[in-house]
C-alpha cells in the first residue's frame, strides 16, 4: 500500500451546514475525501449508529445497543439472516443493509466527480462493538460463540455494502475502513475476569472481518486514541494503525520490533498529533510546533531500531480527537493545521 495523501481524516466535525462541509473537504481532503460524521446536524450521526444501522437483531435507542439473547429463536433467524448474506455472491443483497447520513449526498457527488485513489469510512471496532452492546441475559458477548460470529457478519456485510456503493461510484477508489476501538483498552481486564477469552480469541475475531473486507478490495485501518495491546491488532493483518500521539507519543516503542515489520511490508501508522481536545489547546497550536511534536515523537520511535526513513514515509497525521465539541473556528483551525503538517513532513531523513 502507497498512500497519495499525508493528513487522515478521521473526526466527527461540528458543521450544522452540509455545504460548509462539503467545501472544507473540498479544500484540505480532495485526494482523500471521508464520509464525516455531523452529528449536530443528525444525532444519530455517530460510528456506533453508522455501523448497526438496517442490521438485523438489534435496536438503537437512547445511544444504547440492545441484543437479544443469543438462543432466543428471533436471535437465531436474525442470524441466519446474516449468514446467508455474508457468505453471498450477491452484491444486491448488501442493499438491505445500508447506512445513511446527512452528509451522504454531497459526499457520492465529490466521489463521482474527482475518483480519488483512496476515501475513509469509519465504523464501530469489533471489541468495542461487543463492549457497546447490552445483551437482555447480561452475559460477555465475547464468551458466547454465537455472538462473536454474529458480530463478525453484522460488520461484515455493513463494511461490504459501503465497499460496492462506493465502487459503484467510483470504481477504482479504494476504501479505507477506518475501525474506532476506543474500548481495546479494557482488554486487559476482561481476560482477567474470564481467561476463556485470550489473545487469541480477539485476533480470530479481528482477523475474520479483516480478511473479508481486504478480499472485496478494501483496506483496514483501526483507531484507538486510548493505551491498548496493539499487539493484538497488528496479529490480525490490519493496513493501517492510529492512536494518539499527541497524549502518547512513544506508546508505541514498546512493540518496536513487531512494528518495524508492519512497516516494511507497507503498513502505516497514523499519528494524532494536532491537539484537539479544547478549544484552549487548539488556539496556542500552530503548524511549527505541531511538526516538533510530531518530529520528537517519530525520532524517539526510530532511535528503537526503525529506520526513520521508513517511518517519515510510511506515516499520516490527523487531528487527536474528534472535534464535534470545539467551536467550528477552532475545528477548522485543528484542520488547517493537521493539512500543513502533512505537507511540511518530509519524503526522507536527508531533506
Amino acid at each position: 500500500m502507497k498512500l497519495n495523501f499525508k493528513n487522515l481524516p478521521i473526526s466527527n466535525l461540528p458543521y450544522e451546514d452540509v455545504t460548509l462541509c462539503k467545501q472544507m473537504m473540498l479544500r484540505l481532503y480532495e485526494n482523500v475525501p471521508y464520509l464525516a460524521e455531523l452529528p449536530k446536524i443528525d444525532p444519530n450521526d455517530n460510528v456506533i449508529y453508522r455501523t448497526v444501522e438496517n442490521i438485523p437483531g438489534i435496536t438503537y435507542k437512547d445511544k444504547k445497543l440492545i441484543i437479544e439473547d443469543c438462543y432466543s429463536s428471533s436471535f437465531i433467524k436474525c442470524a441466519q439472516e446474516l449468514d446467508q448474506v455474508f457468505n453471498s455472491d450477491d452484491e444486491n443483497k448488501l442493499d438491505a443493509y445500508s447506512s445513511s447520513s446527512p452528509f451522504w449526498e454531497l459526499y457520492t457527488e465529490m466521489l463521482k466527480r474527482i475518483q480519488p485513489k483512496y476515501t475513509v469510512i469509519r465504523l464501530l471496532g469489533a471489541y468495542s462493538f461487543a463492549e457497546a452492546v447490552f445483551n437482555v441475559s447480561t452475559s460477555t458477548m465475547l464468551r458466547e460463540k454465537a455472538y462473536r460470529k454474529y458480530i463478525i457478519q453484522a460488520i461484515g456485510v455493513k463494511a461490504l455494502w459501503f465497499i460496492n456503493k462506493i465502487k459503484s461510484l467510483s470504481p477504482e477508489t479504494k476504501v479505507i475502513l477506518l475501525f474506532e476501538e476506543q474500548q481495546l483498552y479494557k482488554f486487559g481486564s476482561l481476560k482477567r475476569n474470564h481467561e476463556d477469552i485470550t489473545k487469541d480469541t480477539i485476533v480470530s475475531l479481528f482477523t475474520k472481518i479483516f480478511q473479508k473486507i481486504q478480499k472485496a478490495g478494501g483496506l483496514i485501518g483501526v483507531q484507538s486514541f486510548e493505551k491498548c495491546n496493539w499487539q493484538l491488532v497488528l496479529d490480525s493483518n490490519v493496513d493501517l494503525i492510529s492512536f494518539d500521539a499527541y497524549n502518547n507519543p512513544n506508546s508505541l516503542n514498546i512493540i518496536s520490533d513487531r512494528l518495524g515489520t508492519f512497516l516494511a511490508k507497507g503498513g502505516y501508522i497514523n499519528w494524532g498529533i494536532v491537539p484537539a481536545n479544547n478549544e484552549k489547546t487548539i488556539r496556542s497550536m500552530n503548524v511549527d510546533t505541531a511538526y516538533k511534536l510530531f518530529t520528537k515523537a517519530i525520532e524517539d520511535l526510530s532511535a528503537e531500531g526503525i529506520s526513520l526513513d521508513l517511518l517519515l514515509r510510511n506515516s499520516t497525521v490527523s487531528v487527536q480527537d474528534n472535534l464535534v465539541n470545539i467551536p467550528l473556528l477552532f475545528a477548522e483551525k485543528a484542520l488547517m493545521i493537521e493539512s500543513q503538517l502533512g505537507k511540511k513532513i518530509p519524503a526522507s531523513s536527508r531533506l
